[in-house]
């Protein structure tokens, strides 16, 4: 199972296509058990996500890995102090990996802090959560140790996959893991519903609406799994269990579709594939 539980929506109402909100308190305890009964393993957090930490600490998760991320704009001297605090609210002894939400957080000093950290067994993998392939570049060029990466990719956004990072990424031995599958939920609405922000796309969306059209949404937003070996794990973001149980269902009956039919999928228009870019109220 390559699919990892994404937390934000357990601290924040988080999502273009979220209508419910912040996940209750019945409905986590429901998502964490059959993601475990599912074989998913991986749980991705951060400082970011409002009470995340804090709601997952309340609930007995060492039998995930947990990857984490530190929050944006951290210092140096901040380091051994925030971990201690995401320790502390996730009641864990150490995070399987951590990550600068923010690629240009990163430091020689602040990295010092993190070989210390994994030292003392508290940090395992360490690396960036990043936007670009640019910033990945940027990354190696200035000599950061990269473990651990999370990257955008799906069906319209598929620049790293057509860059050559991931086989570059994976022959460095760093493990990937991919956020941003169904684009903050975009891929999973129906057309009719799309804000009318995204009128402006209508070529690369109609594209899109066209391809597979035998397929669910659903279905269609995961294509993209087969096409990625390189990738360790998958993070999904969900409001219920059931739609956990869709996802998994829907990746364990997929099959690849051809890399040239994927690729006319593409789309390089930043105010389309990045969410921090979008005007929708």
């Amino acid at each position: 199972m390559r699919l990892a539980l994404g937390t934000v929506q357990f601290g924040l109402d988080y999502g273009i296509s979220n209508r419910a909100g912040e996940v209750q308190d019945q409905e986590l305890d429901a998502i964490l058990a059959l993601a475990r009964k599912l074989g998913v393993d991986t749980l991705d957090t951060a400082q970011a996500y409002g009470k995340a930490e804090a709601r997952l600490g309340m609930y007995n998760t060492a039998d995930f890995q947990l990857i984490n991320k530190l929050a944006p704009g951290i210092q140096a001297v901040e380091i051994a102090t925030s971990v201690a605090g995401s320790l502390q609210r996730l009641a864990r002894t150490r995070l399987d990996g951590l990550l600068l939400h923010r690629s240009q957080d990163a430091s020689p000093a602040l990295f010092e802090q993190l070989a210390e950290l994994q030292r003392q067994g508290k940090v395992g993998k360490v690396g960036a959560s990043v936007y670009s392939p640019e910033e990945l570049a940027l990354w190696l060029e200035q000599g950061y140790p990269l473990e651990l990466v999370q990257l955008p990719a799906n069906l319209l956004d598929q620049r790293f996959l057509r860059s050559g990072w991931l086989d570059r990424l994976q022959a460095m031995g760093c493990e990937i893991h991919v956020r941003s599958l169904f684009l903050q939920g975009l891929l999973l609405m129906q057309p009719t519903l799309r804000p009318p922000y995204f009128d402006a796309f209508s070529e690369p969306l109609s594209r899109l609406d066209g391809w597979q059209p035998h397929l669910s949404l659903l279905h269609k937003a995961l294509a993209l799994i087969p096409a990625l070996p390189q990738v360790s794990r998958f993070v999904v973001g969900v409001c219920h269990a059931h739609e956990l149980a869709a996802i998994a269902s829907a990746y364990a009956h997929l099959h690849p579709a051809q890399a040239a039919e994927l690729a006319t999928l593409a789309c390089d228009e930043p105010a389309l594939i990045n969410p921090a870019m979008w005007r929708t109220s």
